[in-house]
């Protein structure tokens, strides 16, 4: 090999464009699969970076039967835990990139080249995903809707305020803007989330119209395994979202905010609902954080989801016009049908 050729082979490997990162824990079962997607894809420039987070299983002989430059394969001294094995990337990621795919997971072929590519036309872009597929433990497509994600900046930044609006391992992040909000905070198993409200409040964040992953969805994933102590720390994240609109959020406050997220309306009654969207409508209006009119309206149109999913027993058309959401240009005409009919019903309740 001439020695231009190895200086440029060095450079390449030195300083990929984009990092792949890949946590594993004994991950034996799927890593394989979730490491030749990665070397499959139609985009090459790259290093993918795995962190063995102390696995005692077979995870790291299966990572040794690839024999490819661009992995490199570190070693936590002992199980870390998630928000350590991901923040190993502040230390060690080359890429000017940074994508996550799960060790579970599978990329899609073109995954990186796409994300690639948006970037290179939106330079002022953060955070990047996209939408997932779901398989099962055998890798087959299941009979669940797709992942899908909401596209545009700034649809992104509001849904977030009330759900996760990226799929994990589709997310791929400028490296100066992980190193600048000092990565991962203690919030695992929902660590992911906090991060993404964190970016999505100072930088502009997307989704690619496109499926970018095969998910996988098993006994084992990590929300599955920590789901009470997930629903912990989405509450401290719920309360952190409320604060920085200066809302003083009381326990019950939360407790209706969380209830969205896990589209768990029955709990509460509509004034709970109505109290935390008229508060958060009021603090954007003074902070200036979302589009006025856009955001009002994507309040109004969730207080109306919200009347047709607990079917008031009284007037929904009451419920709907006097919320202080309302607003005659937000209304559909199905919008109306809908609500007239749900008051007919409640009004043969009432007078039966």
């Amino acid at each position: 090999m001439n020695k231009i050729l190895f200086f440029k082979l060095s450079l390449y490997y030195m300083f990929p464009k984009v990092t792949v990162f890949m946590a594993a824990y004994n991950a034996a079962k799927y890593i394989t699969e979730a490491i030749q997607s990665v070397l499959d894809q139609t985009f090459e420039d790259f290093e993918l970076l795995i962190v063995n987070d102390g696995s005692t299983d077979e995870t790291v002989e299966m990572i040794s039967k690839f024999h490819d430059p661009r992995i490199r394969l570190l070693h936590n001294d002992r199980n870390r835990g998630l928000v350590y094995t991901r923040n190993v990337l502040l230390k060690e990621a080359r890429g000017e990139y940074i994508a996550i795919l799960d060790s579970d997971d599978i990329a899609i072929s073109n995954r990186l080249a796409l994300q690639y590519e948006h970037f290179q036309k939106n330079p002022e872009l953060a955070l990047c995903g996209g939408h997932g597929k779901v398989i099962n433990h055998l890798g087959e497509p299941i009979e669940t809707p797709r992942l899908t994600v909401p596209l545009g900046s700034e649809n992104i930044k509001i849904t977030l305020l009330f759900w996760n609006t990226f799929v994990n391992s589709t997310v791929m992040y400028k490296k100066e803007v992980l190193l600048e909000l000092g990565g991962y905070r203690e919030f695992a198993p929902a660590e992911d989330y906090e991060l993404f409200t964190r970016i999505a409040d100072k930088y502009v964040v997307d989704n690619i119209d496109a499926v970018l992953v095969r998910y996988r969805d098993h006994d084992h994933n990590t929300s599955v395994v920590h789901a009470s102590t997930g629903s912990i720390k989405v509450h401290e994240i719920k309360k952190n979202q409320l604060n920085r609109l200066h809302i003083e959020a009381n326990q019950r406050l939360i407790e209706v905010h969380y209830s969205l997220l896990v589209s768990n309306f029955q709990q509460f009654n509509f004034s709970d609902y109505l109290s935390l969207f008229s508060k958060i409508k009021s603090a954007n209006r003074k902070l200036k954080i979302y589009p006025e009119d856009t955001f009002e309206k994507w309040l109004y149109d969730y207080w109306y989801t919200i009347l047709m999913i607990k079917k008031p027993k009284g007037n929904a058309l009451a419920l709907l016009f006097n919320s202080g959401l309302f607003k005659f240009k937000y209304m559909t005409a199905k919008q109306f049908r809908k609500s007239f009919k749900l008051s007919l019903r409640g009004i043969g309740t009432i007078s039966r």
